[in-house]
């Protein structure tokens, strides 16, 4: 019964993680709504530069659902978000905090880069865009990857040590450590776990913000751009939070199940956490265009 309830609980988690994944109609869709919504925001920009005030709520408003619509599509950190909330014991809060951090942040890059762009180079939109596709992207995802690779190596040497206890626990890493260990950033047990997964979200900027950016400035339109992409990094962080609070409580209704059915939830937690570092880094591995 132990056997068949761990057996059960990795199919639920991994028809959980099914659901994540960026089905085909699903992508279209985000996409058609992508290009709606920038639509709409550059209308916003061209009516508010014409001196229409009532522009700024729509700009505000397009950036928000386009944030939204634009997290639904491949990256943006969902996977690692949700991914760490089925494998991990890291509690809702703290999962939820890291999800909006990390899409502020990525905002907030992404706001340096042009800006910053504009002040020292000549076309910063072409050259910001390069970079962020060409470099920053392959940065983030390899990041990513490494995360899963530390959750998926905690599961096996769990397995291998048998030490039940700290299964179901999760050991931090202590502050005299001078290295991430695969304990501490599976439960986010310490501010440098933390800026770990935010840092490795946030490097890469989005496309739709760096696009929003490019015509505020050359608009002449600066901090209405800078605020609207603050929205799209609310919008993200809406998708992802969403994200975090249903991949634990698919941790906690897969556990409930297992315990039916006689497996201890502790049992199941080595499992657990290496389908989840397996789906990240399959997923980073599928975003590099690795995989088949």
């Amino acid at each position: 019964m132990r056997l068949a309830g761990l057996v059960l609980l990795i199919v639920s988690v991994a028809l959980v993680v099914w659901v994540f994944l960026d089905l085909r109609g699903l992508t279209l869709w985000a996409a058609d709504q992508q290009r709606g919504f920038q639509n709409e925001m550059a209308a916003a920009v061209l009516a508010l530069r014409s001196g229409d005030l009532g522009a700024y709520i729509a700009l505000l408003a397009a950036a928000g659902a386009y944030g939204f619509v634009h997290a639904v599509g491949p990256g943006h950190g969902k996977y690692l978000v949700g991914s760490v909330g089925i494998g991990s014991s890291v509690p809702l809060g703290r999962l939820i905090a890291v999800a909006v951090c990390s899409s502020l942040a990525q905002a907030l890059w992404a706001i340096v880069l042009v800006y910053g762009g504009f002040v020292f180079l000549e076309g910063a939109g072409k050259q910001v865009s390069i970079l962020a596709e060409d470099y920053l992207a392959p940065v983030s995802y390899v990041a990513i990857a490494s995360i899963g690779c530390l959750l998926a190596w905690r599961g096996v040497r769990t397995l291998a040590s048998g030490d039940r206890h700290k299964k179901e626990t999760g050991s931090t890493c202590g502050c005299s450590a001078h290295a991430l260990s695969s304990s501490d950033v599976a439960a986010l047990g310490s501010v440098r776990a933390a800026l770990a997964l935010i840092g490795s979200i946030a490097i890469r900027p989005c496309t739709g913000a760096i696009f929003l950016l490019v015509i505020a400035w050359q608009m002449d339109l600066k901090a209405a751009g800078a605020a609207a992409v603050l929205v799209m990094g609310l919008g993200t962080a809406a998708l992802t939070s969403g994200v975090a609070a249903s991949s634990i409580v698919a941790r906690g209704a897969a556990f409930t199940s297992a315990g039916l059915l006689g497996t201890p939830a502790h049992a199941a937690v080595p499992g657990l956490q290496i389908l989840a570092g397996g789906t990240i880094v399959w997923f980073s591995l599928l975003l590099l265009g690795l995989t088949p």
